[in-house]
């Protein structure tokens, strides 16, 4: 199960975005008529900024959720009364459904098979819901009559909440239980935004408002995924190289740092594959993220780990960084292959210490713990060196 604080971080901006695009539509009098004007202008630009940052780096589900969501607006403003409201009926069902199909799906290249796929899919959805609002089947509409509830849920049909109560479940389940927390709430946050926004489709403005709430939050969210990209490890979760450097120009006049390194990696990974080695350094970052007193860890390159205590002495923060090493000492690790599985261990030794008045900059105190990490290893690895 995730971490509560972070199930909160992921959920709190998207729900923030929402909360004060919510607030502006119930008070909408207080905002000048021009300003309300300008509304679907600002849809439309801020649509194709964030498709083209998403096309520009190769985030294409983000072009398969807003291209129809743009087309939707679209058939709001200029279809008739009777094919709007068609339009309404349809798109209450089918949309969040896709959005838990891209939230779901991998991201590939727009040209690559998947891509293609992708799209063929969009246009032959786009293409049957424009089919059954020119051409009305009386069977399916039924399907939106059927009563579910015994309270109404006018203008949204009871067929349209199941599926909607269905999709949210999914996606609580994803936050609670998946990794990739910051789609996850990111597109609970779209898909509430847009039930809102159907449910009060009758109030003055508020498709504008709800619907540029979910653009930005998929610019948030792109944002969010450029930082990710530049700052954290793919393969670890873990901040990586360049976060570790940031965070070090903010350190303060006390702080202890340790380097870290998986014993006999190279001859692991060559006894048993690179991907087998993938999944240990998947492992052992796992164990080092959840260092205590206050520390945080980075992968620094290959088998090598950076855990920085900001403010701490060296006596505290070796305890913690012994009680990792011990932790993932005693964590079995299973190594599988066809025929048989084998149980194995695997063991980290580090240096560790706190910088001092000779060190010029934090690099020299990382030298020094480097050096620590050394005479770990001459010392018999697993086993951490503070000095």
């Amino acid at each position: 199960m995730n971490n509560p604080k972070a199930i909160f971080v992921n959920v709190a901006i998207p729900l923030l975005i929402a909360i004060t695009f919510a607030l502006l539509v119930f008070y909408q009098n207080k905002i000048p008529s021009f300003l309300l004007g300008i509304l679907p202008y600002v849809f439309y630009i801020l649509s194709a900024i964030v498709m083209f940052i998403s096309w520009h780096f190769n985030r294409n589900r983000f072009l398969f959720v807003l291209f129809p969501l743009v087309l939707i607006y679209i058939g709001f403003e200029f279809l008739p009364a009777s094919k709007a409201t068609l339009l309404f009926k349809y798109i209450s069902i089918i949309f969040p459904l896709h959005l838990l199909i891209f939230l779901i799906l991998s991201e590939r290249g727009l040209f690559s098979l998947w891509g293609n796929l992708k799209t063929a899919f969009v246009v032959i959805e786009t293409g049957i819901i424009i089919w059954f609002i020119e051409y009305p089947n009386p069977m399916i509409l039924d399907i939106f009559k059927i009563k579910l509830f015994i309270f109404d849920t006018f203008p949204l049909s009871d067929i349209s909440i199941v599926i909607g109560l269905f999709i949210l479940f999914i996606m609580f389940s994803l936050i609670l239980f998946n990794h990739f927390l910051m789609y996850n709430g990111s597109f609970l946050l779209i898909l509430i935004s847009l039930y809102a926004t159907l449910y009060f489709v009758r109030v003055q403005n508020v498709i504008e408002l709800g619907f540029i709430a979910i653009v930005l939050i998929i610019l948030v969210l792109l944002i969010r995924e450029a930082y990710r990209l530049a700052f954290y490890d793919e393969l670890t979760s873990l901040p990586g190289r360049r976060a570790l450097i940031e965070d070090m120009a903010k350190l303060g006049r006390k702080y202890t740092l340790a380097m870290c390194d998986i014993d006999h990696f190279k001859k692991f990974n060559d006894t048993y594959g690179h991907d087998t080695g993938d999944e240990v350094l998947k492992m052992v970052a796992s164990k080092l993220a959840n260092v205590g007193g206050g520390g945080k860890a980075y992968r620094y390159g290959g088998e090598e780990f950076t855990l920085l205590f900001p403010s701490k002495d060296v006596d505290e923060s070796f305890v913690h960084a012994d009680i990792l090493r011990e932790s993932i000492a005693k964590t079995p690790f299973v190594v599988r292959n066809k025929k048989s599985a084998k149980k194995i261990f695997i063991n980290i030794s580090a240096g560790i210490v706190q910088n001092s008045s000779k060190d010029k900059d934090p690099f020299a105190t990382m030298k020094r713990a480097d050096n620590a990490l050394y005479k770990a290893k001459k010392a018999g690895r697993n086993t951490v060196i503070k000095e």
